[in-house]
């Protein structure tokens, strides 16, 4: 098995920034779960004013699926709905349905990102209160709010967004709870301290996983709740990361659809936390060893680490909730030994030439004002 390190690695001068940055998250997130403090306090005092009872929260890529977690930590901590929608589906097809009463989360690192900055517009065209998270307070996106919130990561090189998506995920726990304690519930917070000595252990884990078991072609990643958050996020580094044309689907959705995929030697990575969803990962898990598949999971769940071929055991007596926070590493560092092993360049996206210019400079739909559709340059 190869070591995950990249130090002599041909035309580098030692390990490369996702390898550095893995490991920084701990005290990142310490950091930032101080310094949101003030502002979740401010977003609930502004969001009491406006008598706030629609959620929503939009964003692409790991921005979108942060809300993912925003979602289910909403629900079950807050007892509240809040929508996950992808910055383009707000912009152009459903805005309608945003009002002065709607809050509005517009996420992006960057905050240069044109269909959030879109999907921003309209929301304030709507009336509804808008929020946007970004680490550039002087980005189009922060200048376009009602409210800034500073995302606290500053210093990220990697184009694997490490802390960033967690980053984000931690401010939008901290606001579930704080919707919660307004109607007298309170949860303990996240313990994002306890990551610190699970950054090496994962490392470790992900190392002794033999170089056959991450050189396959085809990958799911699946999962359910934060299950599938965290999965979306490592689905996405396998491929910025490694180059890997991995994708991912809801678990009961893949038991539907994305089964009929599968041949020998797919690999299909879970990540569950013990309960809820577990027992049907098992389940699966089972019907992918009939097909031939290569089963990993990332959990706590001792059956469900029995049950699949390869696990990446979380710690135990993880919260739940805190699912995300942890998971994030493992698939992280996999994502890194995959790029080793391809020969790939973990700090280099392939096709960013085309991507970033996409992402960016992309020209501006508006919501119509005359019954016709209008583009603007970004």
């Amino acid at each position: 098995m190869s070591e995950i390190t990249v130090d002599g690695r041909q035309g580098s001068a030692g390990p490369s920034l996702l390898e550095q940055e893995i490991p920084l998250q701990p005290m990142v997130l310490e950091r930032a779960q101080a310094a949101f403090a003030g502002p979740v306090a401010e977003l609930m005092r502004q969001a009491s004013k406006r008598s706030v009872d629609d959620w929503v929260v939009t964003g692409c890529g790991d921005s979108f699926f942060a809300g993912l977690c925003a979602e289910v930590w909403f629900a079950r901590r807050a007892r509240r709905r809040l929508r996950p929608v992808h910055a383009m589906q707000l912009s152009r097809e459903t805005y309608h349905a945003l009002s002065p009463t709607s809050l509005v989360f517009a996420v992006s690192h960057s905050g240069t990102t044109a269909r959030v900055i879109e999907a921003a517009r309209a929301a304030r065209a709507q009336g509804a209160f808008l929020v946007a998270v970004t680490s550039d307070g002087a980005s189009a996106l922060a200048q376009s709010a009602d409210l800034w919130i500073d995302n606290c990561v500053r210093a990220e090189r990697s184009n694997c967004r490490t802390a960033s998506f967690q980053a984000v995920s931690l401010f939008m726990r901290m606001v579930a709870d704080a919707l919660a304690a307004i109607s007298g519930e309170s949860h303990r917070p996240a313990r994002v301290g306890e990551l610190e000595p699970y950054v090496d252990e994962s490392r470790q884990q992900v190392g002794r996983l033999a170089d056959g078991v991450l050189t396959g072609d085809h990958w799911v990643f699946t999962g359910s709740g934060l299950g599938l958050a965290a999965a979306e996020y490592g689905k996405a580094k396998c491929y910025e990361a490694a180059t890997v044309a991995a994708h991912c689907v809801e678990l009961e959705q893949f038991v539907h659809c994305e089964i009929f995929t599968v041949r020998p030697e797919t690999r299909v990575m879970m990540v569950a936390s013990t309960g809820r969803a577990s027992s049907r990962a098992r389940e699966l898990a089972g019907g992918l060893g009939e097909l031939g598949a290569v089963t990993l999971a990332v959990t706590d769940d001792d059956q469900l680490a029995a049950a699949v071929d390869h696990a990446v055991l979380l710690p135990a007596g993880m919260h739940e909730d805190d699912l995300p926070f942890f998971a994030a590493l493992p698939l992280q560092w996999m994502a890194l030994r995959m790029a080793l092993l391809r020969g790939e360049d973990p700090d280099r996206v392939a096709n960013k030439s085309v991507n970033r210019p996409l992402i960016d400079d992309s020209v501006l739909w508006e919501p119509p004002g005359d019954g016709r559709n209008t583009l603007v340059q970004a």
